[in-house]
């Protein structure tokens, strides 16, 4: 009997974590700007100022840099397109808001084409 009734309890708890919802996906947006007159070393220069300026986790890449929130993430790449240009390259994502997500990658394409970094 008992088995039988561990095996029947087992098989409700399966199910039940089927039917629970699944974890929310977070809300992304990313983008992009040519930096002119900026090489990709000058734009990875840029990134790090950047981050710095935010106070924030991150690590290093090669071409890329990431951040970390308590509630998102961010990534910057630079590609280099030619000796005195490169594309920028912003990824943000927040675990709630679109919103929130896409005026955080406006703010990081700004300071990163030359605008001053404010914190919003």
């Amino acid at each position: 009997m008992f088995p039988r009734l561990f095996s029947a309890s087992v098989l409700g708890l399966s199910l039940a974590a089927l039917s629970l919802p699944a974890e929310a996906r977070p809300e992304i947006a990313s983008g992009d700007q040519w930096l002119e007159g900026v090489s990709q070393q000058a734009c990875l220069s840029r990134a790090d100022d950047f981050i710095q300026e935010l106070n924030v986790p991150n690590q290093a890449g090669d071409i890329d840099r990431t951040g970390y929130f308590d509630d998102g993430v961010f990534r910057i790449l630079c590609y280099g397109g030619g000796e005195e240009s490169s594309m920028v390259l912003v990824f943000s994502a927040h675990t709630e808001s679109a919103e929130v997500a896409t005026q955080f990658l406006q703010f990081a394409l700004e300071a990163l084409s030359g605008g001053t970094v404010t914190s919003q």
